[in-house]
């Protein structure tokens, strides 16, 4: 894939969350997608827990939104920064965390992303929030 290719598929990866389209998102990643995130203990592993994932955090937040701040790719990688913004009117339930009650406080937070690319999907993702203040 050329770098505009994988900009692409991260660009439609991001407007899937924007949507809040778990099935969507879930069409630009790989069958046995391996996805580490600082919040869960094991990794996400398959199109089914990669969609839970997601609804999770629209669960949590109905309203966020992600915005793409800086990204560097390689012939079959990137690195993304992003910011993500939110009002947090669900509970949210991540990994083995205990569930966190809605706080109806907005929420803006940065994160980065490094995805691995092959044929067309994303076949491993690894992300980073950064800690709220």
């Amino acid at each position: 894939m050329s770098a505009n290719d994988i900009l692409r598929l991260h660009e439609q990866a991001i407007d899937a969350w924007n949507r809040h389209d778990p099935n969507k998102f879930a069409s630009y990643i790989d069958d046995n997608i391996v996805w580490h995130d600082t919040s869960t203990p094991e990794p996400i592993r398959g199109k089914a827990d990669a969609r839970e994932f997601l609804n999770k955090w629209i669960t949590g937040f109905p309203d966020f939104t992600m915005k793409t701040q800086n990204t560097v790719i390689s012939e079959d990688k990137i690195a993304v920064e992003l910011e993500f913004a939110g009002t947090n009117t669900g509970p949210l339930k991540v990994g083995e965390q205990p569930e966190l009650p809605a706080t109806n406080r907005r929420v803006v937070n940065k994160g980065c992303y490094f995805g691995k690319v092959r044929d067309g999907k994303f076949i491993e993702i690894r992300t980073y929030p950064d800690s709220p203040e």
